[in-house]
């Protein structure tokens, strides 16, 4: 075989292998997010917060399945939160559709929903962002979370933690106590007890002291493992609780 035709032999063979290099794994390199089910919650306020599962396979949006929580950490049941919102389950029907049609966060706002619409779409774009093959390279995502703690016969906790440039820069705590009429307590159409937070006038000095104590120490440490405050043992540990889920929430990748 002459020198030429080696040459040209060898090159051909080159070609051919790039090619189907190429061919097999050109696509899965170009993908932007893992295959999978991603769930991720949006900022929280007094109002609540939006809750999505996003089913991704080859970075196309399968499904979106949506749940809201209420600012006691409580879910907006379509059989309960429906009697004061009756369009609730068509607006998260209607946005997980366009979002799937669109596979995209961002859609058009379901018209008399707006908040929920916002805290969905964004609840979304947060999922999209813990799938990425190439995560962001940052712990934390940026904003507000809301955490709750492990729900009690006498009540629960709500950490509101604030995030920036992976800095816990805010920490807010209330705890509930179950609403009281007439000497019963108040359920809703769920059957579930109605939740009202404890008030300034709540009568445990130590209770109100380790709101403030542990927010601090949480800051200053940058961690949720901090000491409980001696004489509310029980509430700071509902507080800790409550803020190792909202930083959980936090987190870029699951």
């Amino acid at each position: 075989m002459s020198t030429l035709r080696r040459f040209f032999v060898s090159t051909l063979i080159t070609v051919l292998s790039l090619v189907l290099i190429v061919f097999m794994y050109g696509n899965s390199s170009s993908k932007i997010y893992r295959d999978g089910t991603f769930t991720a919650v949006s900022q929280g306020d007094k109002y609540g917060y939006a809750m999505v599962s996003v089913v991704l396979e080859n970075d196309k949006i399968k499904s979106v399945t949506i749940r809201e929580f209420d600012g006691f950490g409580v879910e907006k049941l379509y059989e309960v939160y429906g009697q004061f919102f009756p369009a609730l389950r068509e607006a998260h029907e209607t946005l997980a559709k366009r979002i799937v049609e669109a596979n995209s966060y961002q859609v058009d706002v379901f018209t008399g929903a707006t908040g929920t619409s916002k805290n969905v779409m964004e609840a979304v774009k947060f999922a999209l962002e813990k799938a990425k093959i190439e995560p962001s390279k940052t712990k934390y995502l940026d904003g507000t979370f809301m955490g709750v703690s492990d729900f009690t016969a006498r009540g629960h906790a709500v950490a509101w933690v604030t995030i920036e440039n992976d800095t816990i820069v805010k920490v807010v705590l209330e705890e509930t106590t179950p609403s009281v009429k007439d000497g019963k307590t108040v359920v809703d159409a769920a059957g579930r007890t109605v939740w009202v937070f404890k008030g300034g006038d709540y009568p445990w000095p130590e209770f109100h002291e380790a709101k403030t104590a542990i927010a601090k120490a949480v800051i200053e440490k940058q961690t949720y493992q901090v000491d409980v405050y001696t004489g509310a043992t029980s509430s700071s540990n509902k507080f800790i609780q409550a803020i190792q889920r909202a930083l959980e929430w936090a987190k870029v990748r699951q």
